[in-house]
């Protein structure tokens, strides 16, 4: 360590004491005064201040705790004083530490580790409000999860709507975790067969189109992180494969009796209400718990309104152009509820560059923001569009009908009759949602 430290003490012989034993850490500069303390503080850059809380008779040492937080020293108590209410005010007025004299190295370490761990954290949190604009407490609390990453090798969850930002904290965890290997997917772009090859590999031959051996994603992804975003949209079969090779980090690719290799670690990320899905039985519970050994939420700019007008800042300072929003404006914009959330934001700023405002007026803004209506609610999830692509419209409509029956039949212990009425369909018609796939099948 090369640190700036600041030591404040009265007693000519502790004050020798105490810089041999903090001299190991950095240089120490050393005055007896309150006064003195805090010209220093005031006109340099200290990271850590040792201060005695009795100068001279007097408790300045408790003024000086407060200036050395404000100037972004770290403030450390060293007292003789053992009083319960001196520690509770000291602690109050932001001292992070409170030694009693004499104190040795290994209280000392101790006090040190602490301050090290407190830097990174200060470090991390400015490193977050740069990458992820967000003035949210809660959600720099949420992402200063990142930063202990890197005391284990098992997956992350990210999980978050849609335009919240879970590619940007992919990305932070790879830059936090110093990562020179790292992969991307986006598995909703995929089909169930086409996924297990770019996950997997395959070999020459393995089916129509294979023409060469391929490599898959988790192979590339060896010693390496490899982002699965949109992890939802795997099929079951695709999901049971990956389940294996998360936990023997061994896989097949397709077409092959070979097993390959790989120290692979996953972040995966999902739009999609996961816990929701797992009930459906469209994801699997034993997978899921593999993958979120870490989780990290985003909230929706509908949980953290202080974000609002910083994130339309941020997309506007991209662009050369100079945009002035009304106050008018301001407000409408705060009270709308950004569905798409951060993303929605972006592609608004877009359609103002591109049909020239630059003065933003009420007007300017589309009816839905203006008039904060709420958005029509879809009847199909993006996973259950997938799957009638892969299926095809009529196999998903009867699975979907019958899986619909099925759930009615269990809401009501059973009872055609009860669930026809919830229904409000005839006994048959439940017997056939039921039996259609039989039919169509024979």
């Amino acid at each position: 360590m090369n640190l700036s430290i600041l030591l404040v003490e009265d007693d000519l012989f502790t004050q020798k004491t105490s810089e041999r034993i903090l001299s190991r850490f950095g240089k120490v500069e050393s005055v007896s005064t309150s006064e003195e303390a805090s010209k220093l503080l005031a006109s340099k850059r200290y990271d850590l201040a040792f201060l005695d809380l009795n100068l001279h008779g007097k408790l300045d040492g408790l003024n000086l705790v407060k200036l050395s937080q404000e100037s972004k020293a770290y403030p450390i108590v060293i007292s003789g004083e053992a009083d319960r209410d001196i520690i509770q005010k000291s602690l109050k007025n932001g001292a992070k530490d409170y030694l009693i004299k004499p104190f040795d190295d290994l209280k000392l370490d101790s006090v040190l580790k602490r301050f090290q761990v407190n830097k990174q954290e200060r470090e991390f949190s400015q490193t977050i409000r740069r990458n992820f604009i967000t003035r949210s407490n809660k959600q720099i609390s949420e992402l200063s999860k990142i930063v202990n990453l890197g005391v284990s090798d098992k997956p992350i969850f990210i999980e978050g709507e849609t335009g919240t930002g879970k590619r940007v904290v992919s990305h932070l965890i790879r830059d936090t975790l110093g990562c020179k290997n790292f992969l991307e997917v986006n598995c909703s772009q995929f089909t169930g067969d086409t996924v297990r090859s770019e996950l997997f590999g395959h070999k020459a031959g393995s089916f129509t189109g294979a023409s060469a051996d391929k490599i898959g994603l988790l192979q590339k992804a060896d010693n390496g992180i490899i982002f699965l975003d949109e992890i939802h949209a795997l099929t079951l079969d695709v999901q049971k494969l990956l389940l294996k090779a998360l936990e023997e980090k061994i896989f097949f690719p397709v077409g092959s009796n070979i097993p390959t290799k790989s120290d692979f670690r996953i972040i995966a990320a999902t739009c999609e209400n996961i816990h929701s899905l797992i009930e459906q039985g469209l994801f699997r519970e034993d997978l899921f718990a593999r993958i979120s050994t870490f989780q990290i939420n985003l909230m929706p700019l509908r949980e953290r309104p202080e974000d609002i007008l910083p994130l339309f800042e941020y997309f506007i300072s991209k662009h050369p152009f100079q945009i002035v929003m009304e106050k008018e404006t301001e407000e409408i914009l705060k009270q709308y509820s950004w569905p798409r959330n951060t993303r929605e934001i972006q592609d608004l700023v877009e359609n103002w560059i591109v049909n020239g405002h630059r003065l933003i007026t009420p007007e300017a803004i589309p009816h839905r923001i203006r008039y904060n209506l709420a958005p029509q609610k879809k009847l199909f999830t993006q996973h259950q569009l997938d799957q009638i692509e892969e299926k095809g419209l009529k196999e998903f409509i009867t699975e979907f009908k019958k899986e619909i029956a099925l759930e009615y039949l269990k809401r009501n212990g059973d009872s055609p009759t009860q669930a026809a009425k919830k229904m409000k369909v005839g006994i048959s018609t439940i017997s056939d949602m039921i039996n259609v796939s039989k039919r169509v099948k024979s």
